[in-house]
């Protein structure tokens, strides 16, 4: 079973009924099997109905149709983020205050920028700071700020700073009102930081949901995260296999499409435990919740669990010790066993599984867990594993992937942000090639474009300067990185397109301009796939369309 919205039935749709909408003098770059470049398509009722030349598509035309001249500009299918987070996004980007490195350049300006939001927050009412990745490599101190440096923010609020989802840092109010003390465990996978006589620093690891950390209300998160939806629609994206991490975030998602205030597509992966239970799951009441709600903008696609946690926190599972702490390799959050039981779980109840698994312990367990399921069953449900082919991909990964037809979620953006991180925190000869794309590709394992993205850069969330770094792999700061694992252009716009669409199991529906699919679709400032590799990042979209009506246009923004 797919987490789906259905192909139109009718497949190749009759012509005598007027079209909607006609898109001509175009260079349509459809990505279907054939690859064809075609000039014109023509839309009723959200789907395409016709592709073809400029006089045939104009036969569907009628006194009520529109006919819209692209003036010669490349159309693409709408771009598909395999792996998003509009919850993270929406908090980063509309709750959080921002002190990411653009805006401070030691811990004393992220209390400085800190203190000044809290003068206009009400006592008691959480502060939450939005940095980045590897923050403490670009702060004065070398280091990550710790409570006492937040209790300088304020004593009267809660204050967190975010590094990443993995890595956040309380103050003293917060960890008081977390209930966390000397005595609090460290959850399966995480750990919270303590000082030589056991006392917490405030900085955490894998611990925010453990811990319960705060949630916006329902009604402020299901606003801000509209807002992340019209940046997407601002970079061309249509369509979402989005991640929900706590409860309020599916709940908004649901209360958004509910209203019809959803204008992207979204695939839901609500995470086990924090956001549901697996009784949920056994008991369909999981799959209830999407009930009355229109699939063709939110569908269930599976549920996502965490194996392990994030390298740039140090609680990745690695088979080796961290070369920083002699003696510690990370920890696993389930048993193999454990494992081996929820995806069957997933399996059964004919949803995916998206397992995330950074370190190669978490690796070599997650595909374990596949390989478990009985033969038949292997590949009938896409399971996938979030962030296998950043790294440790050895020939014998791949091919116990590909044998069980495991989808691989590797972050193309990842490329520009965090992959060289990953080869300073680790060295290359333990991990490999980094993002081994032309390999896993080679291999019979198409690559689903997708972000990741929490709002820790600005543009990690748009496809294409990560369809750049794929054809050119350079990292932001100029690096090359395994430039032998090189895709082509188109198959970077294949990655965001019909290969996304087939991860989160869509490929019926949409990630290609043909008769039948829904009429999602971007027209481009230029054609990625003939343009210089160093301008594809620069692209930007004209016009976003869903289900064949306009949801962005640059002319407007």
């Amino acid at each position: 079973m797919k987490p789906d919205i259905s192909p139109d039935p009718r497949g190749e749709v009759s012509m005598t009924a007027e079209a909607d909408t006609c898109v001509v003098n175009a260079r349509v770059i459809t990505m279907d099997r054939d690859g064809t470049i075609a000039g014109a398509f023509a839309i009723r009722d959200g789907r395409f109905i016709a592709v073809g030349a400029d006089q045939e598509i104009l036969a569907a035309a009628g006194e009520r149709t529109r006919v819209l001249d692209a003036g010669g500009a490349a159309v693409v299918p709408g771009l598909i983020d395999a792996h998003s987070h509009l919850e993270m996004l929406a908090y980063a980007w509309e709750v959080a205050v921002d002190v990411r490195s653009t805006r401070v350049g030691s811990v004393r300006d992220i209390v400085a920028v800190l203190e000044e939001a809290a003068r206009e927050v009400p006592e008691n009412e959480w502060i939450l700071g939005q940095g980045e990745h590897y923050q403490h490599l670009k702060l004065a101190e070398g280091i990550y700020p710790d409570r006492h440096d937040l209790d300088r923010v304020s004593t009267r609020h809660p204050v967190i700073y975010r590094a990443s989802y993995h890595i956040n840092v309380f103050n003293s109010l917060a960890l008081e009102l977390l209930g966390v003390d000397d005595d609090t465990p460290d959850a399966p996978g995480g750990r919270i930081e303590r000082d030589e006589a056991g006392v917490a620093t405030g900085r955490t690891y894998d611990m925010f949901a453990p811990l319960n950390g705060p949630q916006a209300p329902v009604d402020v998160l299901a606003a801000a995260m509209r807002k992340a939806e019209r940046r997407y629609s601002a970079v061309g994206v249509t369509a979402v296999g989005d991640i929900q991490l706590h409860t309020h975030a599916l709940a908004a998602l649901i209360q958004n499409a509910g209203s019809g205030d959803l204008r992207l597509r979204a695939v839901a992966y609500p995470k086990l435990p924090t956001v549901l239970s697996r009784d949920d799951v056994r008991s369909g009441a999981l799959k209830e919740r999407f009930a009355g709600i229109d699939r063709e903008r939110l569908a269930l696609g599976g549920v996502k669990i965490f194996l392990d946690g994030g390298l740039t926190a140090g609680a990745a599972a690695l088979h080796e010790d961290y070369p920083q702490r002699p003696g510690y390799r990370g920890e696993l959050a389930y048993t193999d066993e454990e494992v081996c039981r929820l995806v069957a779980l997933a399996d059964d109840n004919g949803i995916q599984i998206a397992m995330h698994a950074i370190g190669d312990r978490a690796l070599d367990q997650a595909i374990a867990a596949v390989e478990a399921l009985p033969a038949h069953r292997r590949g009938v449900i896409r399971h996938r594993i979030e962030h296998a082919g950043n790294m440790f991909m050895t020939d014998k990964r791949i091919r116990r992937m590909s044998e069980a037809r495991i989808v691989p979620v590797p972050q193309p953006a990842f490329l520009l942000t965090t992959a060289v991180g990953y080869v300073d925190h680790l060295g290359s000869e333990r991990i490999g090639t980094v993002m081994p794309f032309r390999t896993l590709i080679d291999s019979g394992l198409p690559v689903p474009g997708n972000s990741d993205a929490i709002g820790i850069t600005a543009q990690q969330h748009n496809p294409f300067p990560a369809m750049q770094a794929a054809v050119e792999r350079r990292a932001s700061g100029g690096e090359l990185l395994d430039e032998q694992e090189a895709v082509t252009a188109e198959e970077a716009l294949r990655m965001y397109t019909t290969w996304a669409a087939h991860s989160i199991g869509l490929e019926d529906a949409i990630g290609s301009i043909e008769p039948g699919k829904a009429a999602d679709f971007v027209l481009l400032s230029a054609d990625p796939t003939a343009v210089a590799v160093t301008a594809i990042g620069g692209i930007e979209p004209t016009a976003t369309w869903v289900n064949g009506k306009e949801v962005y246009n640059a002319g407007d923004a």
